[in-house]
């Protein structure tokens, strides 16, 4: 390889060496076998580091104390590396020169730091005055691609399906949720469904103190014992039949106007009286659809009737509905009472009243 092409520095103008490390060995020197260039001179490398290098060899007396640019050649198997230094020479020997780095950070930061990063690991290692690569020789073969088998593509296929079974079945249940949470709202006091009767309510507050629902026409069917200290008892006013209320227990607590019994004759519609929230009378005074919902999740559209209120200021409404002839259900059956919210706007609806259309058949 031909000698490197020199880089004259002007002498006349010195720069001020590089500061020393801080600490004696913070940047220890290392024999990595390189050959120096200065000027026209060609030096044997002693060891390096990050901040300066030592060499040996000759150089003119007037070099001593200048500045100049140092050409850091290192050989390795079939090629070398060359890194350009500025640096600031020092003559510490009768042949042996400090080439202190004015600029360490320079663009031959990167290089150098990885070359002697490496040496220090042991993937590279000085043989005879030359550098060698001692880290793996071989690459990782990739595995050689085989066409797949007919099980295995049943697999993945299963495995497609799978996937999308179940990204539609969470579509659906997130809908489903949605719709649930935006269309409907459900009342939390369950509805029991009887037949159609006159309501005995409590006249007093009280204590129920006897409760008979078998009693014949003209027997006592409960008494209450008031607050008060009286004694009140009512007699089964006509012979039909008898259903008791929620609060129909013996012992129960009552206030004036608590339905305990339901008296029913014959066969007819069946009727179901609940008590709704607030909120539920402001959602029926909207305009929203009142259906129930039966323990079978059948759904029936009913139209409630508003009963006069017993206690001024009280915080639920009393409601009764007359459930359709054909509805399947018995009497003493429970269900749900909810509100369904109409998405159309009024003004369409009523255009569709108009043209003729009939509004759509409520559901689940």
């Amino acid at each position: 390889m031909s000698q490197l092409e020199t880089i004259f520095v002007d002498s006349a103008m010195p720069v001020p060496p590089a500061p020393a490390a801080a600490h004696p060995g913070e940047h220890p020197q290392l024999d990595v076998p390189f050959t120096a260039y200065l000027d026209s001179y060609s030096l044997n490398g002693k060891s390096i580091s990050l901040t300066h290098a030592v060499v040996e060899g000759t150089l003119a007396p007037e070099m001593d104390q200048t500045a100049a640019s140092l050409g850091v050649r290192i050989d390795f198997n079939g090629f070398a590396l060359v890194l350009f230094i500025d640096v600031w020479v020092e003559q510490t020997g009768e042949r042996t020169y400090s080439l202190r780095f004015t600029d360490p950070t320079g663009e031959h930061l990167a290089s150098l730091r990885y070359l002697l990063n490496s040496y220090i690991a042991g993937d590279v290692v000085s043989l005879g005055g030359m550098m060698s690569y001692s880290g793996p020789l071989t690459v990782k073969a990739k595995a050689e691609a085989t066409a797949p088998t007919l099980a295995s593509k049943a697999k993945n296929a299963l495995r497609r399906t799978l996937v999308v079974l179940l990204s539609v079945a969470m579509v659906l249940t997130a809908a489903h949720l949605v719709h649930e949470r935006v269309i409907f709202a459900y009342e939390a006091r369950p509805v029991t469904l009887t037949l159609p009767g006159t309501t005995l309510r409590a006249t007093a507050a009280g204590q129920l103190s006897y409760v008979d629902t078998r009693a014949d026409e003209g027997e006592v069917l409960y008494s209450v014992l008031a607050n008060t200290g009286d004694f009140y008892s009512v007699k089964m006013p006509c012979d039909c039949g008898v259903q008791p209320m929620r609060d129909f227990v013996l012992g129960a607590t009552v206030m004036p106007g608590t339905p305990l019994v339901r008296l029913s004759v014959g066969d007819g519609a069946l009727v179901a009286s609940a008590e709704i929230s607030a909120e539920g009378a402001v959602k029926l005074l909207a305009g929203d659809r009142v259906e129930l919902v039966t323990t079978d999740g059948a759904v029936i559209p009913v139209r409630p009737a508003v009963l006069p209120q017993q206690e001024p200021g009280a915080r639920s409404v009393a409601i009764e509905m007359t459930l359709p002839e054909d509805a399947a259900v018995a009497a003493g059956d429970v269900a749900r009472l909810r509100f369904r919210r109409d998405i159309v706007p009024a003004p369409v609806r009523r255009i569709g009243r108009w043209l003729g259309l009939s509004a759509p058949a409520a559901g689940v």
